[in-house]
């Protein structure tokens, strides 16, 4: 599988341990500044939800809910 070419974003890349790395930083590095935003604000709002982050002050219900029925 070392010699194997992979294709990604029309780039031929040999597809060996470092080839996911790689797509994995071509793909974030062509997301548009909008893009990285609303996958921000998607990884914080499930960071929040599963419990892996806690708000700094209490939130109301209602707040929380607002937040998960933003437009992106």
């Amino acid at each position: 599988m070392a010699n194997k070419p992979a294709v990604f974003s029309d780039v031929a890349q040999l597809a060996d341990w470092n080839a996911d790395a790689q797509n994995l930083l071509s793909a974030t590095l062509s997301a548009t500044p909008a893009q990285r935003l609303a996958w921000l604000e998607e990884a914080l709002r499930l960071a929040y939800a599963s419990g892996a982050l806690k708000p700094k002050r209490l939130i109301k219900k209602e707040e929380w809910e607002a937040m998960s029925l933003s437009p992106r």
